[in-house]
C-alpha cells in the first residue's frame, strides 16, 4: 500500500537494536518513516530510558517525536507537522 510509517516503540533497556533494524527495514522496503515515538508509562527513571532518544538521534536519520501524554489539551506541535506532511501527499 506504501503508506507512511509510524514507528513506535517502548522506552527501556534492551529496545535500541529493535528500534534501529525497524527503522532501516522501513527504509529498505522503500518506505516513508514519519517518525520515532519512544512509548513510556512511567517517566524515564533509568539509564537506558534516559539515553534512549539521543542514541537513536545519532544513529538514525528519523525524527524522533514526542510522546502522548494523558492530560494532553492538543497535539505537540511535531505531530502536527507529521499530519500536515500527510496531508500534502
Amino acid at each position: 500500500m506504501k503508506l507512511p510509517v509510524l514507528v513506535v516503540a517502548q522506552n527501556r533497556l534492551g529496545w535500541l537494536d529493535h528500534v534501529a533494524l525497524t527503522a532501516r527495514s522501513v527504509a529498505a522496503h522503500q518506505l516513508r518513516c514519519l517518525g520515532l515515538v519512544l512509548n513510556s508509562t512511567e517517566p524515564a527513571s533509568d539509564i537506558a530510558a534516559l539515553t534512549n532518544a539521543d542514541i537513536l538521534k545519532r544513529v538514525l536519520d528519523v525524527p524522533l517525536l514526542a510522546g502522548l501524554g494523558e492530560n494532553l489539551t492538543e497535539l505537540p506541535t511535531d505531530w502536527r507537522l507529521m499530519f500536515d506532511s500527510i496531508a500534502e501527499q
